[in-house]
């Protein structure tokens, strides 16, 4: 797959101008964390560091704990309403930090879809529907146990609509973990498969107490399911760069795709992740030749933070509401204007 950093195609495209129309896409480059490094950490921190410490604090004395904070077990305990939301709550924090309520506003902005990538919504969610449906068939043509019976439509579409306060994590990973770690690993690796699998192996990173401490068998599912978001995050890369970084085009599709065990289409276990990890692992690379094909043999440039909430940036791409101002360029400037670093 190439790997195009999105400053890197700035000045392609300057070129490409001149040169004319090529088929071919420049080398790898890696933009790297220099200067960026602290908002990594304090991520990590804030989401990782808040989750397993809180967890330790429970295994070491689970009763006080419990009696001052609630049961973990609980998902209306505050501790895990906040816990969960931390990949959220850290990127908004990042945000601020980075560039004050200017860049919270600018990130927003990326929510907004442009017109030419609104008939992606009912494909992506359609094909996951259909995904869910096939994993089913799947696990019934390998026997695989799966529930006698799916929940009826009308039922399953009730369930569909409470997942969406059900699985109070989904909106923070998306925030959390693809609107902001996804394209600073783009920056960090200038690989769409680099930082797609960093993703991933966050994001099972952050939920690994939950399997790790409960049983055996789950532990080893943790390590299935971490590979199976790495291979999401890879197809996340590829699509979010597509879609100029909008984490809608991640929510709404996992949206669906998550709802396959509520609907009682099969039920969640490792011998189920074996075939959603195949089929998965199938889609990303039907969604690879499929972007390439409408780059006439070019993938789009990849996203990368910060420069993808920014004017110059957004303004290229056509977004509905550009960003406003160009953060790292004006401390890029402020830089070069100060003393020299001892």
């Amino acid at each position: 797959m190439s790997e195009t950093p999105v400053s890197e195609t700035v000045e392609r495209e300057t070129g490409a101008e001149a040169a004319g129309p090529s088929t071919t896409s420049p080398a790898p480059k890696r933009l790297g964390l220099k200067g960026y490094a602290k908002y990594l950490w304090l991520f990590i921190v804030l989401t990782v560091g808040s989750l397993w410490g809180v967890v330790t604090l429970y295994i070491i004395d689970y009763e006080r704990m419990a009696s001052i904070l609630g049961s973990l077990e609980a998902t209306t305990s505050p501790v895990v309403v906040i816990v969960l939301h931390t990949p959220a709550i850290a990127a908004l924090v990042v945000l601020l930090w980075y560039d004050g309520w200017r860049g919270v506003a600018n990130y927003l902005r990326t929510w907004v879809p442009r017109k030419k990538d609104l008939p992606w919504i009912p494909v992506l969610m359609g094909l996951m529907l259909l995904y869910i449906f096939v994993v089913r068939w799947l696990c019934q043509l390998f026997g695989i146990e799966v529930p006698p019976e799916p929940m009826s439509f009308v039922d399953g579409l009730v369930r569909f609509f409470e997942l969406f306060y059900m699985e109070i994590g989904m909106i923070a990973i998306a925030i959390g973990w693809f609107g902001f770690f996804l394209p600073l690993m783009h920056r960090a690796t200038g690989s769409r498969i680099g930082a797609g699998a960093l993703t991933g192996l966050g994001i099972g990173i952050f939920i690994a107490p939950g399997y790790m401490l409960e049983s055996f068998e789950q532990a080893t599912a943790w390590t299935v399911y971490t590979a199976q978001l790495c291979v999401l995050g890879i197809g996340m890369a590829l699509l979010l760069s597509k879609m100029k970084g909008n984490t809608l085009f991640f929510l709404l599709p996992f949206w669906v795709s998550a709802s396959g065990s509520h609907f009682g289409l099969y039920i969640f276990m490792v011998e189920t992740q074996y075939v959603q990890i195949a089929l998965f692992t199938l889609l990303v690379f039907v969604l690879y030749f499929v972007l390439k094909a409408q780059g006439r043999g070019k993938l789009e440039p990849i996203h990368t933070f910060p420069e993808y909430l920014e004017n110059e940036y957004t303004t290229r791409v056509g977004a509905p509401f550009p960003g406003k101002g160009d953060r790292s360029k004006e401390l890029a400037a402020a830089k070069g204007k100060g003393p020299e670093p001892v």
